[in-house]
């Protein structure tokens, strides 16, 4: 049928269908398990609940197309998805409204839905309209199973089928084996005999809590501890905008050219096109923004384990990805970036409680708001196996002459985008025949669509320069086109965050509204740039409630940071810009402000 996996890019509201079609019958599938139980939620389950709840993300949906095999009548449509029910208990579990509990149910019904539609219409038309049907309703999962499914037909023929899942229970690799599934078991009767296979999610929760799993957890804390203590708290840092927030935003880039250049760099490096693609963004990010240490939290499926493989159920969650751009090539970035991920997904992030705690005290420590603000997702697994490129492995000067020619082809198309928190998410969601990378912003005024296309065409220009031979990272800024962002003297690198004391400044106005408070930037005992605020004794203040009070400012300010010292003096000087007239009042306090340290 030639159907995508996924739906790329979220339609409009307002978009109107491009199919008419007609609810004509409803069919109840009905189901039996092996077991039933109640148990404790797994880590992925709690995540993506909290996701949810707090974002609303349009990804709370996992939707895609149900690919049916030659002749399949809708007796073979409902018999595969009883199967489906019966062999995963993911797709009959429910989530008591405590946010700690899943219910696993052994028997109950699925009514799939049945629409007419003109016979001549596309298939893949028909599965977008019964996605956007189905995604019509959120999923009460306190008592409604968190699977949809909906098929159209012509004379009682199903010509399309699409299915969508509350992302609570699946994810998209669970999704990617759940659509083959479906096709074999349509196609097959001989294979809808099936019980419980493999680890489910009440066994999947066992493991979490079991002395292995709490040992996992705490390395996992470790290595999150150890990157979170020097991470730029926002490694794309931009001015706030002057007119406010200015709406989400997405830009897409379609490259040919990209794509043609990717096998030849995996061939090259031994590493995957995935790989070839994250460095790409690494040292674009790099030249853009000039940090040497680009990290940035990426969702890991974490199905390293042989049980895990055909494991149904959300197991993606935040891995945070640390690399090193300081190398002389392309090449030997692609290598770390892939050592970088593999070491990053041994070291998920942790239950929620424990990684607020976490971030709460490196925060306090600190100074700065640690949030989601620059991320990369692959979701390019969800079309299908990797292909090789025909003919020889070794890229040639034919193969770079191709790619380069196809550039004339890239297009990079921005459109409006739901809600989202992310200032900057980098979303690869195909590579083959064409590569296609989004940008996605939470603030367009901050980064604009002149930004993003920048930056797209970057990653583009590099890959396929990068298709003939290695590539010199000093030659950044000639193969790829980007310039560094502009920074005047209002721009400090304190603590690796690039942060500007005109916003410090308004965050201490805001949070200490004492007779004077002004923040400084000096050098510390080993001539590193530290901020110091010194604060007039108009109030009760001490340099606990002063560190505590920015930090409760902070949030949202990401060009802002709470100082490294405070100086409560007897009174303001007359000019309160003037450091010196300052070093000259009388102290009554001073400290650090940090949790722990006498003040």
């Amino acid at each position: 049928m030639g159907i995508r996996p996924i739906d790329l890019v979220p339609p409009p509201d307002d978009a109107p269908p491009a199919v008419t079609l007609t609810r004509a019958d409803e069919l109840t599938v009905r189901f039996t398990g092996d077991r039933e139980g109640t148990g404790p939620i797994t880590l992925g389950q709690a995540n993506m609940l909290g996701w949810i709840a707090k974002e609303k993300p349009y990804g709370r949906f996992a939707a895609g197309p149900l690919e049916l095999p030659p002749g399949a009548s809708m007796a073979d449509v409902t018999a595969a998805v009883a199967a489906l029910l019966t062999r995963h208990e993911a797709l009959r579990t429910l989530f008591p409204g405590d946010g700690r509990t899943q219910r696993v149910l052994r028997c109950g019904e699925l009514t799939v839905e049945v629409f007419t539609a003109d016979a001549d219409a596309e298939p893949q038309v028909l599965v977008n309209e019964l996605i956007r049907i189905l995604r019509a309703d959120e999923f009460d999962l306190t008592v409604q199973l968190p699977i949809r499914v909906a098929v159209t037909a012509v004379d009682g023929v199903p010509t399309a089928a699409a299915v969508v899942y509350s992302h609570v229970v699946v994810d998209l690799p669970s999704m990617v084996m759940l659509g083959r599934q479906f096709t074999e078991l349509a196609a097959d009767p001989t294979r809808r005999q099936v019980g419980r296979q493999g680890d489910q999610p009440l066994d999947q929760a066992a493991a979490e809590r079991s002395e292995r799993g709490r040992r996992r957890a705490e390395e996992a804390l470790r290595y999150w501890e150890r990157t979170l203590t020097t991470i730029p708290q926002n490694l794309y840092a931009v001015p706030p905008a002057p007119q406010g927030p200015g709406g989400s935003s997405s830009s897409w880039l379609w490259s040919r050219a990209a794509a043609l250049a990717l096998p030849h760099i995996a061939a090259r490096t031994g590493a995957s096109t995935s790989m070839a693609v994250l460095a790409a963004v690494c040292a674009v990010l790099r030249q853009r923004t000039g940090h040497r240490l680009i990290v940035m939290p990426t969702l890991c499926s974490n199905r390293y384990e042989r049980r895990l493989h055909d494991y149904v159920g959300p197991l993606a969650t935040d891995s945070l990805v640390s690399v090193e751009v300081g190398c002389a090539g392309f090449d030997e970035l692609v290598g770390r970036a892939g050592t970088a991920v593999l070491r990053a997904n041994r070291y998920p992030a942790g239950r929620p409680e424990d990684m607020t705690r976490l971030t709460d005290r490196i925060s306090d420590e600190r100074g700065i708001h640690i949030a989601r603000l620059c991320t990369f997702n692959d979701s390019s697994a969800a079309m299908g196996p990797e292909k090789r490129p025909p003919g020889p492995a070794d890229p040639t000067e034919a193969d770079a002459a191709e790619a380069h020619r196809a550039m004339h082809e890239t297009t990079v198309v921005s459109r409006p985008w739901g809600e989202i928190r992310t200032l900057l998410a980098f979303r690869l969601l195909d590579k083959q025949g064409q590569l296609i990378l989004g940008l996605l912003t939470a603030d367009r005024h901050r980064i604009t669509d002149v930004d993003s296309e920048l930056l797209l065409r970057g990653v583009e220009r590099l890959l396929v320069e990068a298709a003939a031979g290695d590539v010199p990272l000093d030659r950044l800024d000639e193969v790829t086109g980007v310039t560094p962002l502009s920074r005047d003297a209002d721009w400090r690198l304190v603590d690796s965050s690039w942060i500007q004391l005109s916003q410090t400044q308004r965050l201490l106005d805001d949070a200490l509204p004492t007779a004077g408070v002004r923040v400084f930037a000096v050098p510390d005992d080993q001539g590193r740039t530290e901020l110091v605020a010194y604060l007039a004794d108009g109030t009760p203040v001490t340099p606990r409630q002063a560190h505590l009070a920015c930090l409760e400012r902070l949030p949202g300010r990401d060009t802002a940071m709470a100082p490294r010292r405070y100086v409560i003096c007897a009174r303001a000087p007359e000019d309160p810009t003037d450091l010196s007239a300052w070093q000259r009042m009388e102290v009554l306090h001073v400290g650090d402000g940090r949790q722990g340290t006498p003040q």
